[in-house]
């Protein structure tokens, strides 16, 4: 690393050698696990420490100051949703932020053309507190959200009187709250929650997830009306139908599969759509049929119609095609099908009889659809009974967008295009085909300047992702901008185990078929070399998430290849993760450790377990949410700890923890930012990039 003219003063850490466990007749050390206590002093001071010695560094970079105004450039920028129409005469909610908001705030137009009255305004909150979810009650009088503390998750619901401005007295029970869906009548919502505690088990309390009734103002607790009394790791999700007839309600296995029911809502009887855990399943309800976009019996997905009084016999109306079909909303009378060409979208327009009708030319290469935690949610939006179809879109230099379409005209027309500082013309996005260890064809983006010179020494940031069916698409971040600004390159490799390419594709990387994904993601880092782009000493690996344990994985299997590694919120411990609240599902995804095949698999490529002394590792920064309920926040600690004791041939290995931070980040625009700028100052380090004079010669070059 530049700039490191000092021996780097390391908190020294206790090592229990006692400590570890038997499992499938071998033995595996655990000498770090009193880490995992992350409330107990020792490990507080410990985290303290290593923290200093990060930000010594990072902070040591004399362009910080650059970097912080080219990331806010990127990141303050008005932000403006499409009107959710609510109550009577023509009165709409809507989401806007303008650029010297932290958060989002939820507005109110009564009629048209009246002004906008802020209903809630998070900015006034405490920097830690977050507006996770808002749902206007359907007469408008209400709006019911989800608000949380230090992170977005454990959400719990509160109900505004919009009129008043006062919070009603209601208090839904459960913990977790999510996924809310108000009756018809505005007399109560359903909602997703985890049972109080109490109620189930020790270790059990982010288990157990159900769709609950809360009905307004009547002191009796909300009554359970879907669940699984059986697998404790389904969870659940609630809508109600445009035709306000039905809830529809569904229970998922991880992105594997989901059961679907409808709640008919004037007798509350249990309908059965998909009842079996067999496929992934998204349902609508139009006029007397249902729309059922299914996988089932077509890997890269299908569209059904079935009538109300049948609502199993499904009939294919737009049959399995070469490309994967994500998503399809029915919007203005017209079905629109949103589908994954190559990891980026592509949009077809049908009748209600499945006729093709024409394709909606998007503004370039990019992305329409959002992943959520009930799966694929359509960019495309609107009423099946009214005229405006709304389309959000965003590419790797575009920020996310709004657009209304004219079918009429057959056009896009601008409703929310951002200014974020980054001249889109200036960029080209490539998408290229490259050869893993197997001889599978894997595709990769490529985004930079035009002018670039490929000459073999340029900084490259490449990422992946590579499970739970998650594609990876174009996305705009004001840390691509500011990068991409700085000189650099973006990659992104498709590899096996994420949605890009259908059912197969994910499977292909599942369970002990795990090693595809990591064949696949250094194979896309030595395919850069080889072309041209960079050298190995100039390429940082970023993954966030499950892309965390495979930039970690790959750069045990394969230091060489990588010249820094960016690691967030990963899971590194592979045969401890069904011990962290939620996690237990993931063995869906992952295997089991108890499982005498599964589990020898996974300790072949945990990275806790598999530090060698005898490698020469590159320089990481290892990134936990120290709130995080969905990776355990413990584990780059571990591993922290582990590599600074064995891997002493490499390195060196910080840890930058988050605070008041889950699992998406922080709460607020400028603590987003400054981890946005400490990521840019590690690259700027290990990569011996200079702020002042790549901007010198992007400046050049614009000449």
């Amino acid at each position: 690393m530049r700039n490191l003219d000092r021996a780097l003063d390391f908190p020294a850490t206790r090592r229990d050698p006692e400590s570890g466990y038997t499992l499938h007749g071998s033995r595996f050390d655990d000498p770090y696990a009193w880490l995992e206590r992350l409330d107990a002093p020792e490990t507080q001071a410990w985290i303290a420490a290593q923290e200093a010695v990060t930000h010594s560094v990072l902070r040591a970079v004399p362009e910080r100051d650059a970097l912080r105004a080219s990331v806010a450039r990127s990141a303050r920028h008005a932000r403006l949703s499409p009107p959710i129409p609510a109550g009577p005469h023509g009165r709409e909610f809507l989401w806007r932020a303008d650029a010297s908001d932290d958060k989002l705030k939820l507005m109110l137009r009564r009629r048209e053309g009246a002004p906008l009255e802020t209903v809630l305004d998070p900015n006034t909150w405490a920097s830690n507190e977050a507006l996770v979810f808002a749902a206007p009650s359907p007469d408008g009088a209400l709006v019911a959200f989800g608000k949380a503390v230090g992170s977005t998750h454990d959400a719990v619901i509160h109900v505004l009187d919009v009129e008043t401005g006062r919070l009603l007295p209601d208090r839904p029970r459960g913990t977790s709250h999510s996924s809310l869906a108000w009756r018809p009548d505005s007399s109560g919502f359903f909602y997703a929650a985890c049972p109080e505690p109490g109620e189930v088990p020790p270790g059990d309390e982010a288990h157990w997830n159900a769709i609950y009734e809360h009905r307004l103002g009547s002191g009796t607790p909300a009554r359970r009306v879907f669940g699984d009394d059986q697998v404790k790791e389904y969870w659940c999700s609630v809508k109600v139908s445009e035709c306000r007839r039905f809830a529809v309600l569904s229970k998922w296995d991880y992105v594997h599969a989901n059961a679907v029911y409808l709640l008919r809502l004037a007798d509350d009887a249990l309908v059965p759509v998909a009842p079996s855990m067999r496929s992934l399943n998204q349902v609508q309800v139009i006029g007397d049929s249902l729309l059922v976009h299914t996988d089932l019996d077509a890997p890269r997905g299908r569209l059904c119609v079935a009538p109300l009084s049948a609502p199993a016999e499904w009939r294919t109306l737009i049959p399995e095609g070469p490309d994967t079909l994500q998503t399809v909303a029915g919007a203005g009378g017209r079905l629109y099908a949103v589908y994954s060409r190559a990891a980026s979208h592509h949009v077809r327009i049908h009748s209600e009889d499945g006729t093709w009708l024409r394709d909606l030319v998007l503004p370039a290469l990019g992305s329409v659809n959002r992943n959520e935690g009930d799966g694929i949610v359509s960019g495309i939006s609107g009423a099946w009974s009214g005229d405006e179809v709304w389309v959000n879109f965003m590419s790797y230099v575009q920020a996310p967008s709004v657009y209304r379409y004219d079918y009429a005209a057959d056009r896009l027309v601008p409703y929310h295009v951002p200014d974020v500082g980054l001249d889109a013309s200036e960029y080209v996005t490539d998408q290229v085909w490259y050869e893993s260890l197997d001889g599978t064809r894997v595709s990769m983006f490529i985004i930079h300047r035009k002018d670039l010179q490929r000459d073999g020494r340029q900084p490259v940031r490449l990422s992946g992702y590579g499970g739970f069916n998650i594609p990876v698409e174009p996305r705009f971040t004001a840390l691509h901008a500011a990068w991409l600004k700085l000189g650099g390159v973006l990659a992104f490799a498709n590899v096996r185990g994420g949605g890009e390419y259908g059912r197969a594709w994910h499977e292909a990387a599942i369970k002990t078929r795990r090693q595809n994904a990591f064949d696949d993601y250094i194979a896309a880092a030595r395919w850069l070399v080889s072309a041209g782009y960079t050298t190995p000493s100039r390429l940082a690996s970023r993954g966030n998430s499950n892309g965390g344990l495979l930039v970690a994985v790959t750069a045990l299997q394969a230091p060489e290849a990588f010249g820094a590694v960016f690691c967030r919120a990963p899971t590194l411990d592979m045969l401890r993760f069904p011990r962290f609240g939620f996690l237990s599902s993931a063995t869906v995804e992952y295997g089991s450790p108890e499982d005498p095949l599964e589990g020898p698999y996974l300790a072949g490529y945990s990275p806790y377990h598999n530090v060698r002394a005898d490698r020469r590792y590159p320089v990481m920064t290892f990134v936990p949410a120290l709130n995080d309920r969905t990776a355990p926040p413990h584990d780059p600690l571990k591993m922290v700890a582990r590599l600074q004791a064995e891997g002493t041939g490499g390195g060196p290995y910080f840890l930058l923890p988050l605070r008041d931070s889950g699992h998406g980040g922080g709460t607020t625009l400028p603590a987003l930012i400054e981890q946005d700028v400490d990521e840019l100052c590690f690259y700027c380090q290990a990569l011996d990039v200079t702020p002042a004079r790549a901007a010198r010669g992007t400046a050049h070059a614009s000449r």
